[in-house]
């Protein structure tokens, strides 16, 4: 029972994955990977069950729990450094709205009259 869902899990976070190389913007980058992080927590947890109902070979079984913890970890890294990198941008972005606005003097209009 618990290997379908153990493959149901990780295969769902090497698709998540694939699917986040084509995101569209930034947040649907993080978006994707946000659910890749949940799949592969999920398959962590379903293996440290596995491990610890000594299902399996126990080395194994041990070095699939430190790789998936790893890739937790991975995972973890990669979203904070976008999510950070992320509001840097929008925060640079506003500072030159609001730069340009500041800078951009108001229109003066002349009345003439035409041929004097």
């Amino acid at each position: 029972m618990m290997v379908p869902q153990i493959v149901d899990c990780a295969t769902s976070f090497a698709t998540m994955l694939e699917e986040a190389k084509a995101a569209e913007s930034t947040p649907d980058f993080i978006s994707k990977c946000s659910i890749s992080l949940k799949e592969i927590r999920e398959s962590w947890t379903r293996l440290r069950v596995c491990h610890a109902c000594r299902i399996g070979p126990d080395p194994e079984a041990r070095d699939l729990v430190q790789e998936a913890n790893e890739l937790i970890s991975i995972m973890t890294t990669i979203l904070r450094n976008k999510r950070r990198n992320a509001a840097k941008e929008k925060e640079e972005h506003s500072k030159k709205g609001r730069r340009s606005s500041q800078r951009a003097s108001p229109r003066t209009y002349e009345f003439r009259i035409p041929n004097s």
